[in-house]
């Protein structure tokens, strides 16, 4: 579940002249666009969202198909400092029509929060090569190494330590 922090404003489109099946309608917009949290995790966007939207009038529904470019302040999972990721989403939304507030107006709030929602990744790393913090002492150790001695050891073999050691 998401979680607004900050203003919330109801960002939409106005589709009274999609009156017709068949019409369609190109958007070009950049949204100033509020902070939110998911997952625990605070997603923070740096810049206005920039959209580019088709949106066609179908008999039972809006299809919305097109861009979203944002650029989001993320925090890396292995030593916890924040970093800029750009993300560029192809969308297609079928927004249906009897489920609409009122069918002369298409709220984006949910749309965008969704799919950058769902463009995240499930760790976030500043980059591949991320040497994390010292379990031990908190340093990070992109910066420069700890003087603590850590033994990395798979829980799954610590039995099979335990009887070398014995065997010494």
């Amino acid at each position: 579940m998401w979680l607004f922090t900050g203003v919330i404003k109801k960002l939409y489109i106005n589709l009274s002249d999609l009156k017709e099946v068949g019409a369609r309608k190109q958007v070009e917009l950049e949204l100033e666009f509020h902070n939110f949290e998911f997952a625990n995790r605070e997603i923070e966007i740096k810049d206005p969202i920039e959209l580019e939207l088709e949106i066609f009038n179908t008999t039972d529904s809006y299809v919305v198909e097109g861009e979203i470019k944002a650029k989001l302040i993320l925090s890396c999972s292995r030593c916890l400092q924040e970093y800029n990721s750009t993300i560029n989403l192809d969308l297609t939304e079928n927004v249906v029509k009897n489920e609409m507030e009122d069918q002369e107006e298409l709220y984006l709030d949910e749309i965008i929060m969704d799919n950058i929602i769902l463009s995240l990744p499930m760790k976030p790393l500043c980059s591949e090569d991320c040497n994390g913090i010292c379990p031990q002492c908190g340093q990070d150790l992109n910066k420069g190494e700890c003087d603590c001695e850590v033994e990395i050891l798979d829980p799954r073999l610590a039995k099979l330590k335990d009887f070398y050691d014995e065997e010494q």
